[in-house]
């Protein structure tokens, strides 16, 4: 538990958070090891609001990071998942951040030093007996340990040890962002990523992340045969139901929304009836847009952002993500085609149709998905639209709101990237000026 000594010895009114003097944040870390549920839940929000808001680390944050590491070592300790996550937000915060100068208040160097010199915390947080708490240590792994070989062999040997899909994903994603920060550890990574995507003894979401994280870290593998193969693990990941008949007639094999699947994503709480209606309505979308529904929401995120300018992959993916039996799988594809047709202009007629049929009166909340994400189309400054025969072109184009719509290679000489394609190796019509 924490040294009442050594935390009543700091002089917390020295230092400060994002509101002024940091006297209340002793209290804060006692109250994280309260035996009230509410109460340790209101020390971690005030927590994130005040000593570590929007990622910052001050002096305060660093000071209170060997009491959050008493807390999350102690078994005794309620909810250390809470914890541990809390550490790793504040690690990642500081390690990304603490090769920059800043002239005053973060503290993102002594932050980062701090959880270096923890690392084997995290190490025995990922081996822990609560799964909530492995769940929660495992990004640490990646993060933490400098040791290239080390921290991919801690990876690598986790991963037959979980049957849990998000700590499977979570192990396969850090494992990928390992090799990104270190060069050191990206070929052996890369290499047992690509092991793993084509091991049929391992389970399709776990291979389906090897492919994505196999090709966030060496974009130039994505080829011809990597849609399919992604299409193909995303079917296995997300079967069909085995019983009831009335999602196979909603047009299974057709590539239609299955919005009539027997279950959906649960629907929020009502909210309190104390607030205003317009406070309530606009908390209420905002965590609307910041819920997800699906375990394999943030891998196929991830894998459109990695496809980034392929359209037509883009497309397939997403429509693949509607037409999937799982409602949550469905339900979260809702919002990635919306921004999918948002961004890049082109004919999105058979992907508008496929967001049409999931307006059924049954399911509610998704229909509303659906309905916000058809509006927002009429409401864009540059709908997408059928391609005239006079500005026809293979080429998808990106949405600019500040100059309208370019092409997705207008710019490339002004782009490093090698897997952008070149003015020179596609036949278009012509640019307009950028």
């Amino acid at each position: 538990m924490i040294d009442e000594r050594a935390l009543d010895a700091i002089d917390w009114s020295s230092m400060h958070h994002a509101y002024g003097a940091a006297d209340e944040v002793p209290v804060w870390l006692r109250d994280m090891a309260s035996p009230d549920a509410e109460t340790r839940r209101k020390a971690v929000s005030h927590f994130y609001s005040a000593v570590h808001h929007q990622g910052d680390v001050y002096a305060s944050t660093t000071a209170s990071l060997p009491f959050l590491f008493a807390l999350a070592d102690d078994p005794a300790t309620p909810d250390r998942a809470a914890i541990v996550r809390l550490l790793v937000s504040i690690g990642a915060h500081a390690v990304e951040r603490c090769g920059y100068d800043y002239v005053d208040g973060p503290d993102y160097k002594g932050g980062a030093v701090v959880v270096r010199e923890r690392a084997d915390a995290f190490v025995s947080y990922a081996r822990d007996d609560d799964r909530l708490v492995r769940r929660a240590a495992i990004e640490g792994l990646g993060l933490f340990v400098d040791d290239a070989a080390r921290a991919a062999a801690l990876l690598r040997d986790r991963l037959p040890a979980e049957d849990g899909t998000e700590e499977r994903l979570l192990l396969v994603e850090t494992t990928a962002t390992l090799a990104l920060r270190l060069p050191a550890a990206r070929d052996a990574a890369t290499a047992w990523l690509d092991a793993v995507a084509s091991d049929e003894a391992v389970d399709p979401a776990t291979r389906l992340a090897a492919l994505v994280h196999g090709a966030r870290c060496v974009p130039e593998r994505i080829v011809a045969g990597t849609m399919p193969r992604a299409v193909g693990l995303l079917r296995l990941s997300t079967p069909a139901p085995e019983t009831g008949t009335a999602d196979g007639a909603a047009g299974s094999g057709t590539g239609g929304c299955r919005c009539t699947a027997p279950e959906e994503p649960e629907a929020p709480a009502e909210a309190s009836r104390n607030a205003p209606p317009q406070v309530v309505a606009a908390f209420e979308d905002l965590d609307r847009h910041n819920r997800t529904h699906s375990p394999l929401t943030s891998l196929l995120r991830t894998f459109h952002k990695v496809l980034d300018f392929r359209v037509a992959d883009r497309t397939a993916l997403v429509t693949e993500q509607i037409a999937s039996p799982d409602p949550a799988v469905r339900h979260d594809a809702i919002r990635m085609a919306k921004e999918l047709m948002g961004a890049w202009r082109g004919d999105h007629s058979a992907l508008v149709t496929q967001l049409a049929g999931c307006l059924l009166p049954g399911h509610s909340y998704t229909a509303a998905e659906a309905a916000e994400a058809l509006g927002a189309l009429s409401r864009s400054p540059n709908p997408p639209a059928r391609p005239s025969p006079r500005t026809s072109s293979p080429c998808a184009t990106r949405t600019d709101r500040r100059s309208g719509p370019r092409p997705a290679h207008c710019c490339a000489g002004r782009t490093s990237s090698p897997s952008r394609p070149s003015p020179a190796s596609v036949t278009c019509a012509p640019c307009p000026p950028c």
